[in-house]
């Protein structure tokens, strides 16, 4: 089971090339200050405060790059 905070990171893909969309985090629990039950998603918020740079570019380097090649 994992637990934390989730992010969202999407790319426009060729087949061999990726560009990275801004990140993402949504609001998954129905009442306001991460209250009720989960949802299908109440909306979201771009660009997660969550995801640096660095992270941004280690995502890139080690799971979209890979999945690409």
């Amino acid at each position: 089971k994992l637990s934390g905070p989730e992010v969202s990171v999407l790319a426009f893909c060729d087949g061999k090339n990726a560009v990275l969309m801004p990140t993402a985090q949504d609001h998954k629990r129905l009442l306001d200050y991460d209250r009720g039950p989960n949802t299908g998603g109440m909306g979201a918020f771009s660009p997660s405060a969550l995801v640096s740079p660095q992270l941004l570019a280690d995502i890139d380097r080690t799971i979209i790059r890979p999945t690409l090649a």
